[in-house]
């Protein structure tokens, strides 16, 4: 008898996992990294990273932005004199 009704449980949970990957298609990162808040999300082709690093850097002479295509990404990079930088990069 228990091996009655415990025989599909298995076969349950190989199905359960087997749906779960499906169902968290997109993946997305937070962390810090010397001294920057990093995050990053994936979803099927789709990309975007954000930096942000508050002062403590060298401070800057001048405040500058820069904005490029790396392949089919948009990147925008932005400094300011008291040591902040920015960094996003979006790619579709």
């Amino acid at each position: 008898m228990f091996l009655r009704v415990f025989s599909g449980l298995p076969v349950a949970l190989i199905v359960a996992a087997a749906a779960s990957p499906a169902v968290a298609d997109d993946r997305s990162q937070k962390y810090r990294s010397n001294g920057c808040e990093v995050e990053r999300k994936a979803d099927g082709f789709k990309y975007e990273s954000k930096v942000e690093c508050k002062g403590g850097g060298p401070a800057r002479f001048r405040e500058a932005k820069e904005e490029f295509r790396q392949g089919p990404c948009l990147v925008k990079r932005e400094w300011k004199k008291d040591g902040e930088y920015k960094e996003e990069v979006k790619c579709d």
